[in-house]
């Protein structure tokens, strides 16, 4: 791509991008476990989370 004429184009050509892409996806073996690996990511940002404010509390004290 060397032109575009605004953000539309460049979104436009994105989607055709990705649909093209789509024809060589597959289906993840373990796709049934992705809720139990969702919920885990999930609480191990909100313990970082909890870690990381009071790490900054302790340092403004």
């Amino acid at each position: 791509v060397k032109r575009w004429r605004n953000t539309d184009m460049a979104l436009r050509w994105t989607a055709a991008g990705m649909m093209e892409a789509a024809k060589g996806f597959r289906r993840l073996k373990a796709h049934k476990h992705l809720p139990t690996l969702r919920a885990a990511l999930a609480a191990h940002q909100a313990k970082q989370t909890i870690r990381d404010r009071l790490e900054e509390h302790r340092q403004a004290a």
